[in-house]
């Protein structure tokens, strides 16, 4: 009678696991154990697999003494009869619930909850398989209020709509102040080499005060000043104002800036009740779609670019902006109001 030496759910991972891996050395161990579980000599193995007779007898050594789990070295392909079904689902939550920045930690927590010890890489594996992945947490300002930014939100849906009022018209509002220098950024450099990218030295930045239509990004309006305040507001307004003289109403959304409830442009507003000032909640950048045309914009015509002078970077900028139109589908996609949505307080 053959005496299989693999149970039938270690029989049924190893076999699993061979079809899938891609890797040698794992696809070379986890036949050694699928033929020793056949009633195969190490001989035959040997020969089979094209490997010394040592080599079958050690990992054969191997198994016995460390048992499945270590035999497969869970750092590389994690035996998961280790944490049961019920453990696993505590494992997952845990993950959820906290903020675990290494393997390690999670490790620890697993060995102290469990009495279960992993490597970190097979705690990596066991992450993925669960659904996680290694990437940036998102900063979230502490004191932004998510119940205020729902209700925001669903207050905007009205003024997004493609078939909205024809007499009205909706803009985000906001300033950006772009220095004159380079920014690293990814782009896609041969593997052990640098990519370098000269910079300047000096700090000169422009201060442009901008205006993004809600419903058609590629129509902005700009205003330069030099310095972002009620007065280079009240220009920017005037300035949709004339675009827009057809127009009923002219929606503007915007942060908190101080300049905003000044007196100086409180009473300008009120002098033109045409303009309609709409304020997003505090601490709220995430439903400010023009901060995400900031964002292109660096990307475009900065973070990688070298200008070796202010003048011919003041000058790429405004052409920016005076082509913008050249980038309408881009800018149609990356407008969609699909706002970061939080749904509760950040951990602390």
């Amino acid at each position: 009678m053959q005496n299989h030496i693999l149970s039938k759910p270690e029989r049924d991972f190893v076999e699993k696991s061979r079809r899938k891996t891609r890797e040698k050395l794992m696809y070379m161990k986890l036949s050694i154990l699928v033929m020793l579980d056949e009633g195969h000599t190490q001989e035959s193995i040997a020969i089979a697999l094209g490997i010394s007779s040592g080599t079958v007898s050690n990992s054969k050594k191997k198994y016995d003494a460390d048992g499945l789990a270590k035999y497969l070295d869970t750092h590389y392909v994690p035996y998961q009869g280790k944490l049961n079904e019920e453990e696993l689902v505590c494992l997952e939550n845990e993950i959820t619930a906290g903020v675990y920045s290494t393997s390690a930690q999670v490790v620890k927590w697993i060995k102290e909850t469990f009495e279960i010890e992993y490597s970190e890489r097979g705690v990596q594996s066991i992450l993925r398989k669960l659904g996680f992945v290694y990437k940036k947490t998102t900063a979230v300002p502490c004191k932004a209020d998510f119940v205020e930014q729902e209700r925001f939100l669903k207050d905007l849906e009205g003024f997004l709509k493609e078939d909205v009022e024809a007499n009205d018209v909706s803009y985000f509002m906001d300033a950006v102040h772009p220095q004159h220098n380079t920014r690293s950024d990814y782009a896609w450099i041969k593997s052990g080499e640098k990519k370098l990218i000269p910079t300047n030295c000096g700090r000169q930045r422009i201060n442009i005060n901008g205006a993004m239509n809600a419903l058609e990004p590629e129509d902005v309006v700009i205003v330069e000043a030099e310095r972002i305040n009620a007065q280079s507001t009240i220009a920017l307004c005037e300035k949709l104002l004339l675009k827009h003289l057809d127009k009923d109403n002219i929606y503007i959304f915007c942060d908190n800036a101080r300049y905003y409830s000044s007196v100086l442009f409180k009473e300008w507003v009120a002098q033109n009740p045409k303009i309609q000032v709409l304020f997003i909640p505090p601490y709220s950048p995430n439903l400010n779609l023009i901060e995400r045309l900031w964002k292109f914009l660096r990307k475009k015509v900065i973070n990688l670019t070298f200008y070796p002078n202010f003048k011919e970077f003041r000058e790429v900028i405004h052409r920016f902006f005076d082509n913008i139109k050249q980038y309408k589908e881009e800018l149609r996609t990356l407008m969609r109001p699909n706002f970061q949505r939080f749904s509760g307080a950040p951990i602390t």
